[in-house]
């Protein structure tokens, strides 16, 4: 039998009109070598479904001669982009389409992940998870007849499933802490568990303040209370998201940025090559340090560690937030340790210092000779600058403020080389942004620190930039998106708002400092004409403050210390003048007034800081309101403040107890809270060491013993203000030395 094909039949024979069938088209890569032809001899035609390699060969162009164009791949698309079926170029946070669209733009996948890719990826996770339902099943069929009881009596009453699975799985004080916040437990105050009867005031705007509210509601129950927490009939936050902020400490966030998910900070660092760890380090530096110093533009930074470019971002600005960040991460044991060269901080501040004295070195050799280069110079000085502010505030934090206060230094040298302070109409738009965000970051900086540390202001006026509206233009100043526990909303912190205000606030600050440093002996108060003007435009700023900054709605960290910063401004500027009138009859409080009703608020807000988000998480600032209040109380309780309203002992005993409790808890995390904490131990009576001793768990070594390493620093005492003897200031901090021991610290009797 034949193996060959019988012939076609034709037309005729089939009887049929049908046409003739031809063979099928040799394949692609034949048909471009032209080794092969049609069955008929015909040269065949090209093949339309020719493979991508072919479409890219140069025989392969359009009639015109012109190549064909070769398109950018895009993993995944956003949501908005497959919805209205757009082409989208996957650029993150925000694709270019909804950019100029003004819609809201959001991923579904990774950056790197396909959606095929993610739908896999959750479908394993899914799997490895029981269903809600299967948990609570299982819990009503093991748990002892007690708990059964309460879970079935939360179903009978229309609880959530989720809130059930909560309350079983954390309702226990001590494992909720440890693992997930719960909207029912809130921190309790040591001491005096109420709040005092003194900051209970009806001029008092924070008592009126959603997070007080949620706060201090009445218990539902009194059995089994910790020392530490306590339960709350506080509603949890059912269909209502904005209301978890009041109900959960801010240290349980996980900030949301896709490009935090995407960087790899190992090709910007030398020290370790665990992505992992450093994204991590990454996060609890945005979440902590930099909401409260804010150095550079967050997403600018990030897009450009992400895509490896060094325009906004730098091996040394890298480096020295990886270390800032080693700090504020609470998983790194003896972090506070900056002395130890096994400590990865210690690794990334000796990185960080190499690169910097490199960059610097290199601008002194290297002089721009075209406006091309003069260009590029300014741009690359800008992340040194950011890097030294960095770095200062690592040297604070350690107790080596003397010689941070060199990087601030030299960044202010920095700034007047490139004149960071002036607009450049030459750059594009992204580097304009980054310029002037910087300095306004510059300018809040070195207020901040002059302020701080008794010193003549850095500069004599603000950027020439105007900062702009928060709600026309947020994305100048970038914005910060978390998400609490159990849920699955994203909240907004209010960093453009916060950014503004806070800069705003410094400028009248540093006002303050130029015009008393402008008189020939600056130890002595301004004239009250002058005092009066500053005390008016710190209460117009505080009128002026938008809605979502005011007494009623603030709750994260930050709004609550930029309320703190204010009133402690205003009790250094009114406190020199307390016995004098401002000799103006429109104003109808007297200093004495103002005085005592700013340090009401102040403590009332430390207070609030800690019932809702405790003093474990690393924070710089909080350290210097902690020390101040703590030495307000122990004056008042020394009667070293004559003239003055003062609450009775147990409240002072319990702010004492409650601002020591925080400089502990901080000296985890900063050196310079450990030398602060045992300065202020010395000045407190013996019975409420021992006390403290048992609120804060402090072990003896950590009370009596002497610091580990001497520090340099002019971190001031707070009974002293500009209008005392500058000499005398750091003193009680230098005393504190290795050498010297904790011994010769000028302790006070108790």
């Amino acid at each position: 039998m034949s193996s060959t094909t019988p012939p076609l039949p034709s037309t005729e024979q089939a009887g049929s009109s049908l046409r003739r069938l031809l063979p099928a088209s040799p394949p692609a890569k034949l048909q471009r070598t032209g080794t092969a032809g049609s069955a008929d001899g015909r040269t065949p035609s090209p093949n339309p479904r020719a493979s991508p390699a072919a479409s890219s060969d140069p025989s392969n162009q359009q009639a015109g001669g012109a190549p064909r164009r070769k398109r950018q791949a895009t993993t995944a698309a956003c949501g908005a982009c497959r919805r209205r079926k757009s082409k989208c170029n996957g650029e993150r946070p925000k694709c270019s389409v909804c950019r100029d669209r003004g819609t809201e733009c959001e991923f579904d996948t990774n950056a790197t992940e396909t959606h095929t890719q993610a739908l896999k990826r959750k479908f394993v996770e899914l799997q490895s998870q029981k269903t809600t339902y299967e948990q609570l099943f299982e819990f009503l069929q093991f748990k002892s007849d007690r708990d059964a009881k309460e879970i079935f009596r939360r179903i009978r009453a229309g609880a959530d499933i989720h809130s059930i699975l909560r309350y079983v799985n954390y309702g226990d004080p001590l494992v909720q802490l440890a693992v997930v916040p719960e909207a029912r437990y809130r921190y309790e105050f040591p001491f005096v568990s109420e709040m005092p009867a003194l900051l209970i005031r009806p001029d008092n705007p924070y008592l009126d303040s959603k997070v007080y509210e949620f706060s201090l509601r009445p218990p539902l129950e009194t059995k089994g209370q910790s020392n530490s927490t306590t339960s709350s009939s506080s509603p949890e936050p059912v269909g209502d998201p904005t209301l978890e902020p009041y109900l959960k400490p801010f240290h349980a966030v996980t900030m949301l940025d896709p490009l935090l998910d995407a960087v790899k900070p190992s090709k910007w660092t030398s020290v370790s090559s665990d992505d992992t760890l450093l994204r991590k380090l990454l996060h609890e530096y945005f979440v902590n340090e930099h909401e409260c110093f804010t150095v550079f533009h967050k997403d600018f930074f990030l897009q450009d560690m992400a895509n490896m470019r060094p325009r906004f971002c730098s091996q040394l600005l890298v480096n020295a937030v990886l270390c800032m960040g080693c700090y504020c991460y609470r998983g790194l044991e003896h972090r506070a340790e900056h002395w130890n060269p096994k400590n990865i901080g210690y690794q990334f501040l000796a990185e960080a210092r190499r690169l910097y004295e490199y960059e610097t070195d290199l601008d002194d050799v290297q002089t721009p000779s075209t406006d091309e280069k003069r260009q590029a110079w300014a741009m690359r000085k800008l992340t040194t600058i950011q890097a030294a502010m960095v770095l200062a505030l690592v040297y604070a934090c350690n107790g080596a403020d003397r010689v941070g206060w060199r990087f601030t230094l030299r960044a202010a040298e920095m700034a007047y080389e490139i004149q960071l302070f002036q607009p450049r109409p030459e750059f594009d738009t992204q580097a304009q942004c980054v310029w002037d965000y910087t300095a306004w970051c510059l300018f809040s900086w070195e207020s901040l620190c002059c302020f701080h540390y008794f010193r003549p202001p850095l500069s004599r006026s603000p950027p020439e930039a105007a900062l702009p509206n928060p709600v026309a233009n947020p994305g100048w100043y970038g914005e910060t998106w978390v998400r609490y526990p159990q849920s699955n909303s994203r909240l907004s912190t209010c960093h453009p708002q916060i950014f503004k205000a806070k800069a705003e606030l410094w400028a009248i600050a540093n006002e303050y400092t130029i015009a008393l440093n402008q008189r020939a002996e600056p130890h002595n108060p301004l004239p009250m004409s002058e005092m009066l003007l500053y005390y008016k435009k710190l209460n117009s700023w505080f009128d002026n403050l938008p809605e979502s900054l005011g007494p009623r709605k603030i709750v994260f960290p930050k709004q609550l210390m930029l309320h703190m910063q204010y009133y402690l401004i205003l009790i250094t500027i009114v406190k020199p003048v307390i016995d004098q009138d401002w000799g103006d009859g429109t104003i109808k409080e007297t200093p004495r007034w103002a005085y005592f009703n700013a340090m009401v608020r102040y403590e009332t807000l430390i207070r609030l800081y800690y019932l809702r988000h405790s003093f474990d998480a690393p924070n710089t600032l909080m350290i210097n309101y902690f020390g101040h209040l703590n030495q307000i109380a122990l004056d008042a309780m020394n009667g070293l403040c004559s003239g003055l309203v003062h609450p009775d002992e147990s409240h002072l005993r319990s702010t004492a107890l409650l601002s020591a409790k925080g400089l502990y808890d901080q000296s985890h995390n900063h050196y310079i809270a450990k030398v602060v904490f045992k300065m202020q131990l010395k000045q407190m009576r013996e019975k409420d060491v021992e006390l403290l001793k048992h609120i804060a768990k402090i072990e003896s070594d950590d009370a009596n013993g002497p610091l580990e390493q001497p520090v340099q620093s002019e971190w001031p005492l707070y009974n002293r203000s500009y209008h005392e003897d500058y000499q005398s200031i750091s003193r009680g901090v230098e005393a504190l030395s290795l050498d010297q021991g904790a011994d010769q610290s000028g302790e006070s009797p108790r």
